[in-house]
């Protein structure tokens, strides 16, 4: 499973060793069978770096970021949020722990986590929203939360961090996680965070579109940190429906953390529910329990 988020990369690898042997009389055959079979490879990877972010603004605004167990600096990520103003933060790998550190640094949001007060950063998270009439509910089965209401616009998002497809147990799991993502996406719903997983993961496929390939990003690694933009994988996304136009995509660095943030402007279509403005309600077999708005102590 991990190797599929390095296909690009590996295609691109063989086709650049194979190049001479299309010069040498008894190599030729085969470095021609190779450099086509890398090309072919690249071809899908190519399509996510032709799109262009659409003149206009967003109607919404999202930033996910991983915070690596709770150690990214949050002064920096405040002073992000603060510049950009994103109508939904998604922080995986964020509980109470690191909302009580961040949100006294910003103006104007509530958040919600994943898990319950005391259980540490790394398995959780945290959902921001500016807007007051967005509410969230945590998640079974996979973890984060599905946030409703507000700029959503009768829409769902789900602020998820599935398993890292790694040993045989987590690859079992990531694999269960994916498909609540396909059906989610099945329902036109928009799906961010940390997926573990690239365009290349087949698992992957759900209907819904990913941002950073819209604007002509998908390529542009987000893991890890360490490594340049050009060599590292994309597996933090922004999902969105069909017709929605991407107006803006960032990769944005974060001290303290292993991930880059991506940030997305996007004009979703309104749904039907979205014009009648309906309550928020759970998704069968998806939310386990509404909460109300969690607020750090101080």
């Amino acid at each position: 499973m991990a190797a599929a988020a390095w296909r690009p990369h590996a295609a691109l690898a063989a086709a650049v060793l194979a190049a001479p042997l299309v010069a040498g009389r008894r190599t030729r055959r085969a470095g021609l069978v190779t450099v086509g079979l890398a090309a072919s490879a690249l071809v899908p990877a190519v399509r996510r770096t032709v799109g262009r972010p659409v003149p206009g603004p967003a109607g919404l605004t999202v930033l996910s970021a991983n915070v690596l167990a709770g150690r990214a600096d949050t002064g920096a990520l405040a002073a992000l949020i603060a510049r950009e103003r994103p109508d939904l933060v998604v922080l995986p790998e964020a509980g109470h722990d690191f909302a009580a550190k961040l949100v006294p640094l910003l103006d104007g949001y509530r958040y919600w986590s994943s898990t319950p007060v005391g259980q540490p950063d790394g398995p959780s998270v945290v959902l921001l929203a500016a807007d007051p009439e967005v509410a969230a509910t945590p998640l079974a089965g996979v973890r984060g939360l599905r946030a409703t209401g507000g700029p959503l616009a009768g829409r769902a998002l789900y602020a998820v961090h599935p398993e890292a497809p790694m040993g045989a147990r987590l690859t079992g799991r990531w694999l269960a996680e994916m498909a609540h993502l396909r059906r989610w996406g099945a329902e036109g719903s928009l799906i961010a965070g940390d997926l573990n997983a690239t365009l290349d993961h087949r698992e992957l496929r759900t209907g819904l579109r990913d941002a950073g390939a819209l604007a002509g990003r998908g390529l542009v690694g987000t893991f890890p940190a360490r490594l340049p933009r050009a060599l590292g994988i994309p597996i933090d996304h922004v999902l969105v429906p069909r017709g929605t136009a991407v107006t803006r995509y960032e990769i944005v660095d974060l001290p303290g953390t292993d991930h880059r943030a991506v940030l997305a402007g996007l004009r979703v279509p309104v749904t039907d529910r979205g014009r009648r403005h309906p309550p928020a309600g759970p998704v069968e077999g998806a939310p386990i329990r509404r909460r109300r708005p969690e607020r750090p102590s101080r």
